[in-house]
């Protein structure tokens, strides 16, 4: 009893009202699977990996050769694409409710390979992290390719990376039409041709987010920024529906083609 009496002194000599909250495990959810691609729950027995599945944290996908699987976070409004000879682990999938608020903190753990994904804009403070070996990627609403390697491409939006270099920490902000490079810890131009290679999986990604019903660019407003494949740079986007043709440069119509 002294000790309950205690704390709620304690609590109310620090002036601070007590906030109720609950915090919640997010799901991922299994859109679909191409080829070969497996599961485990305990990083020991491994399962195949089939389209309607939910897993929660501490699972771990893995694609093999030519393979890929389609994911969605719902809870925090991200599709992603786990790219072929992957491994990815879902290290935090909080969803907590504070007061009529909801805040999410997702951290996801990619061991090898590849991943594209589409990330609404979350409201602050909630975080949506890909860490790596080399270092870690803040996801802020946003499309993108992060790589195990550490390397990201930002599409739309922007992507803030966190590396090192010769044991320093270095800091990083890549907007879109622009990609970090874990070696150098350099933010430069993405080369036209990657556009190209993984244009495919970009519009796979952004077809799932529109289904998934979020808007992918803002949440409401004007896309942030549209990725031009001929100059390597970002123009902007004010999603023309006058009929009339805009030449950026390339021939991408309504720039979703890469």
């Amino acid at each position: 009893m002294r000790a309950l009496v205690l704390a709620f002194g304690m609590v109310m000599a620090g002036g601070f009202p007590v906030v109720a909250s609950d915090v919640l495990s997010g799901q991922l959810h299994i859109k679909s699977v191409q080829g070969a691609v497996t599961y485990s729950l305990d990083h020991s027995a491994w399962a195949e990996l089939k389209p309607g599945m939910d897993l929660g944290m501490g699972a771990e996908l893995k694609t093999g050769p030519g393979s890929t699987a389609d994911l969605e976070f719902q809870y925090s409004g991200t599709v992603l694409r786990l790219r072929p000879d992957s491994s990815l682990e879902l290290t935090r999938l909080d969803e907590e409710v504070v007061e009529a608020n909801v805040i999410t903190e997702t951290s996801l753990n990619l061991k090898s390979g590849s991943l594209i994904g589409s990330q609404r804009k979350l409201s602050k403070p909630s975080t949506f992290t890909i860490v790596t070996p080399n270092g870690s990627a803040t996801i802020r609403g946003t499309e993108y390719l992060v790589t195990a390697a550490g390397n990201v491409s930002c599409f739309r939006g922007e992507v803030a990376v966190n590396a090192s270099r010769q044991g320093s920490p270095v800091s990083a902000e890549v907007p879109a039409g622009f990609s970090f490079n874990p070696g150098t810890c350099q933010v430069a131009a993405t080369a036209p041709d990657k556009f190209t290679s993984f244009g495919r999986d970009v519009q796979a990604v952004r077809d799932d987010a529109d289904k998934l019903g979020f808007d992918r660019d803002n949440h409401g407003g004007e896309p942030e920024c549209e990725v031009s494949p001929v100059k390597g740079h970002h123009d902007h986007d004010h999603d023309h529906d006058d009929g009339h043709d805009h030449d950026h440069g390339g021939d991408h119509g309504d720039g979703h083609n890469y």
